[in-house]
This record gives structure tokens, sequence and C-alpha cells, in this order.
């Protein structure tokens, strides 16, 4: 984990850029810390959001609420994902440029497409991923700029990563006096990548963890993303901050551990109910409640829809297999 990067000056007073937003798509920054700013958008009480068509970057990120971040020390920053669209990726370099910010390193947590929207507002940058997102994106990139692979808009040029990291190779940044430590993890999707703040005990999540809880997008790694949220876990983080989660607990420094317990509590769950007779009829409170009680976690309405899908590829995916013994939680 050789430090990658020169220290830089300290940072600049922030000051947000005027350029207008829709209502819909606003993005806000909030400061987490002198170094850490989360840039949030969307997350529509369920009232507000008229009937009409339905395309991903409401399904993945608007409806449910979406952050990206940046580590910002001096001239140099680090931003983690890029939101659905290239306006909004905009937003957040020029709020940064005014900062002072001139050098910038874009980490993309993995390929899903509400993370890569906003790519090629980095064009000019290096940009770190996972060696799986690189490949991923690579081979899907007619469907993406065709706007195929989950259906309209496109994201159209497609900016890939240019530095692709190995499984079990964890990577030290620098930016300015701020270490960064970017984690290849097999968690929500077998290319993800986290970044660990140590001398913040902060965690940036990305999409591996999630309030009200993870979208299984690979359920038959279950059993092995549910032993390795209990590894990562103990890293030494206190703090969460996951991509999708709710903007007051953000923006008031992130998450408990908790946050790990209830999303291993609730894969495990889904696996082992998964051969009751039931089991795509049971709703999503009946796997959080417990975790709701307890504050780690809050019921957020579009998480019905993404439970219900959960419910679907876990039971396609384990109806024919034995349930697995899953270690005890912490």
């Amino acid at each position: 984990m050789k430090p990658l990067l020169a220290p830089v000056l300290v940072l600049a007073a922030l000051a947000s850029p005027a350029a207008a937003q829709s209502p819909d798509r606003a993005v806000r920054a909030m400061p987490i810390n002198d170094h850490l700013t989360a840039f949030y958008q969307g997350r529509p009480d369920e009232a507000s959001v008229p009937p009409g068509p339905r395309h991903w970057p409401d399904l993945g990120a608007i409806f449910v609420g979406v952050a990206t971040y940046a580590i910002h020390d001096g001239d140099t920053a680090l931003v983690y994902d890029t939101f659905t669209d290239t306006a909004s990726a905009q937003w957040v370099r020029d709020w940064l440029a005014k900062a002072g910010v001139r050098r910038f390193i874009l980490v993309t947590s993995h390929w899903h497409l509400d993370h890569i929207g906003g790519n090629a507002v980095y064009a000019d940058s290096m940009r770190f991923a996972t060696e799986a997102t690189r490949q991923k994106l690579e081979g899907k990139r007619a469907a993406i700029e065709s706007g195929t692979e989950e259906g309209p808009p496109e994201i159209r040029p497609l900016v890939t990563p240019n530095i692709g990291l190995a499984p079990g190779s964890p990577v030290t940044l620098m930016i300015g006096k701020v270490r960064a430590v970017l984690h290849p993890v097999a968690i929500h999707s077998a290319d993800g990548l986290v970044i660990d703040l140590p001398d913040d005990k902060l965690l940036l999540a990305g999409d591996t963890l999630e309030d009200t809880a993870t979208f299984v997008a690979e359920p038959d790694s279950i059993p092995h993303q549910y032993k390795a949220l209990g590894d990562m876990r103990g890293w030494g983080f206190t703090k969460i901050l996951p991509n999708h989660g709710n903007p007051a607990v953000i923006a008031a420094g992130g998450y408990g551990l908790g946050l790990i317990d209830a999303t291993r509590a609730y894969v495990r769950a889904l696996v082992e109910h998964s051969h009751d007779a039931d089991f795509q009829k049971q709703p999503l409170a009946s796997f959080v409640g417990d975790a709701v009680k307890r504050g780690d976690v809050s019921l957020w309405w579009p998480y019905r829809d993404a439970h219900a899908n959960n419910l679907a590829v876990v039971a396609k995916a384990w109806k024919d297999q034995p349930i697995p013994a899953f270690d005890p939680a912490p």
C-alpha cells in the first residue's frame, strides 16, 4: 500500500457554484469534515412522485437517494462515483474547482450505471476502479452507449477506468495529507471497491451497504458476501457513508456499524427463508423490523420494490440449493 500521490496544500474555503439545477436532480453539498464532502441528490417523498414511466436513474438512484463523495486537500480531490449524468457530475467538479481544486482523481465503486453516468467529466483525470469493473464496462460499452443495457437514457460517451486494481490488492492514495485506502471487495457485486479513511475511522461504502436494504445483484454469492461484510466490519472504522442512504444521517457524519449488522441479517434471512412456501410474499418490514427498531436503518418507500426484486432473484437462485450454514453474527 505504497502512497502514490505527494502531499498538497490545505483546502481553501468552499463555495457552491451558481449553476441552476432542475428540482428533481438538484445536487446539494454536505460537508462531513474539512477534507470530505458528500454530494447528494434525490430521495423524494412518495407522495411527491408523479405517475409516469420510470427509467434506471429514477429507480436506481433518484428515488432511493444517491450520494457521491470528494476527498479534498489543497488543489487535489479524489471523487468517488459520478451520479447518473454528466450535468450532475459537472456540478460537483465546478463546486470543487471554485474551492481551488485543479487536480482530480476519479474512483469508481463498481460498474452499475448509476455510479458511472458522469464519468466523461473526468476524461482528463486518473480513473481508478477494480480491474473487474474496467473489463465489465469495456465489455458492455456498446449496450451502455446505445441505452440498451438497462434501457434509456444512454451513457455516451462511456469513459472507463484507466487504472485497474486486482482482487486482494488494496492501494493507498495520499490526497494531500489525507490517507485513502482503496479496497477491492466482492460485496453487492464482485467488482466492488470501497474507500477506507483510517485516520478518520470512516468507510466510503459505495453500494456494499444501503439504508433501507441492499439491492441483491448477485444472489448466488450471498454466503461469500455475508462473510466479506463481517471481515470488513473489523477494519477499524466506526462510521459508514454509503452511496444510498438517509441524507440527514450522512450529513451528521454517517451510520454506525449497525448498518453492517442490518445488511448481514437481511441477506442471511433472504437465503434462510428462500424455501418458505410464502417467501415471495414476505414484506420488507418482516426482514428489517429489528434493525429499524434499533435505528440502524429506516423504512424508505422505494425499497419495497427493491425487496420484491430481491425475493424473486433469491428464490430463483436458491430454490434447488441446500441452505448453507452462516457464521454467527458479531
